[in-house]
Formats: structure tokens, sequence, C-alpha cells
């Protein structure tokens, strides 16, 4: 559950003003007590509608309390008989009486309408401050990825610095025509790389697979993906000490044993 959308969405100002169903008051008071995120905001509109209410709150006049008492009758201990007076059906009429009670009710309403106000200025607030962090997130993501790019930037040029290195450009064959790939072998460190231009995009569970060519037989010399991001160098994790020639096919991820000729897409001899 997204926590902070659930905040946004304004159930919890309803909550708090009293204008839900029992399904949405249910619902609110089962997450408030699993999620202590919805709980403190809560408790925080709680706390400022309630600070509102008492900072705004009119006493009433001392002159309703007196006309209310004068206005009804307590029975007298020891009397047998009770006597029963009928209510008053007619509210006094005295304006003065009559304009407090409007301008009570005006300044109530003012001061809902007022709450209202405090409440979505609030949901703004929370919504540019969640924006905020969202943009922070993705520019420290962008930060990391520029970092390693950096990295395998400064070890692509390591490595081609590396007296040794040769270089070698395959082409794929009729089953991969657009095939364009270097390849980088360090015959002192014995250390094998790739530069991928474009090679055709595989399923989850195939990789390419290179293999160097010793006296006709293949060697394992790594796996590799086929992705041109940035044109990349992919450091394979297998030294090659020989090579006749070098190629290229498509085995399933992780790499096997022996190559499949079937799925061969491209391959260079090694000229002396």
């Amino acid at each position: 559950m997204n926590v902070t959308e659930y905040i946004a969405s304004g159930i919890l100002e309803s909550y708090v003003m009293g204008v839900v169903s029992d399904q949405e008051r249910r619902e609110v008071e089962c997450l408030s007590s699993v999620y202590p995120e919805i709980r403190q905001e809560l408790d925080q509109l709680s706390s400022t509608l309630e600070s509102y209410a008492l900072l705004h709150s009119i006493e009433p006049p001392v002159s309703i309390k007196t006309k209310l008492l004068e206005q009804l009758t307590f029975d007298e201990p020891g009397k047998q008989e009770t006597i029963i007076r009928p209510m008053p059906v007619d509210i006094p009429s005295s304006p003065t009486y009559r304009i407090t009670w409007i301008v009570a009710a005006s300044v109530g309403l003012l001061l809902l309408v007022f709450s209202f106000f405090l409440f979505s200025q609030l949901r703004t607030n929370q919504k540019t401050l969640a924006s905020t962090r969202n943009v922070n997130q993705s520019l420290q993501s962008q930060l990391r990825q520029l970092r390693e790019n950096q990295l395998q930037s400064d070890q692509t040029l390591a490595l081609l610095r590396q007296p040794g290195l040769r270089t070698f450009a395959l082409h794929g064959n009729e089953k991969a025509p657009q095939g364009n790939m270097l390849l980088f072998w360090n015959t002192q460190t014995h250390q094998v790389a790739v530069q991928v231009h474009s090679l055709p995009p595989l399923p989850a569970d195939k990789q390419y697979q290179l293999w160097s060519m010793v006296d006709g037989k293949p060697v394992d010399a790594g796996v590799f993906n086929a992705t041109n991001e940035n044109q990349l160098v992919q450091r394979l994790n297998r030294s090659v000490t020989r090579a006749d020639a070098f190629a290229v096919t498509i085995e399933k991820r992780g790499g096997s044993p022996t190559p499949t000729l079937s799925t061969l897409l491209a391959i260079e001899p090694v000229k002396s």
C-alpha cells in the first residue's frame, strides 16, 4: 500500500471532520493502527482542528443561562404531586438574542470554511514536499548512474592503454546481418573485453558467449549481453592465453561448456 498517496487522498481530513461513511471510518481506524504514518497524520489533524476551534470559540452571553433557568422547574423534595408545566414553544423574539445567534452561526460557518482552506493548503504543501522528494530520489539515481559510467569509462581507458592490446571487429553473418561489435584482447595480460555496437536483443534466459578457437577447438571466453548503452565496454571474466580465431554464439544464461553451432553469429580469425 502507498501510504503517501493514501494520506494525500483527503480521507483523513474527512474523517476528522466526521463526514465519512461507516466503511470509510472503519478503514481509517484499521489502517491507522497498522501504519504509524497514518496515525501520526490523524493526531496532527485532530490537534490542529481542536486548537483552531478553541482559539476561535465564543462564550454565550450570561443572560442566556438566567433566561433558561427561569423557564425550567425542578421538583421540591417531599411533594406528592408532580406539577407539569408546558415547555414554552415560542422562542423569545428579542433582537439581541436573535442577532447573537446569527452572528455565532456566521462565525461558525466562517471557521468551517477557513478550516477547510487550511487543510487544503496543508495538502498542497504535502504534495509539493512529496514531489520534491521524488525529484531528489531521481537525481540521486542519475548521479549513481553517472558515477558507474565514469568508473566503467576509467576501467575501459586503463584497459585500452595497456601494452599488448589487439582489437578485432566482428560482423554478424546471415543470422545477424546488422551485428557489429569490437573485441579487445590483451596478449600480455590475457584480458578480454567486448564493445557491442549492434546485436539483436535476447530473451531473459539467453546470453551471447565468446569463444577462442585453439587448434580448431572452441574454448569458453566468457558471456556478455546485447547492450549498446553509452557504447560501454564489457570486460569478460575469462582469460585468453591463445587464440587462432574468435567466435560468438547464443547460449543459455551463464554460458555453455560447448558452443551451439546452429546459433553461430560471427567468427573472426586472429592474424599474426
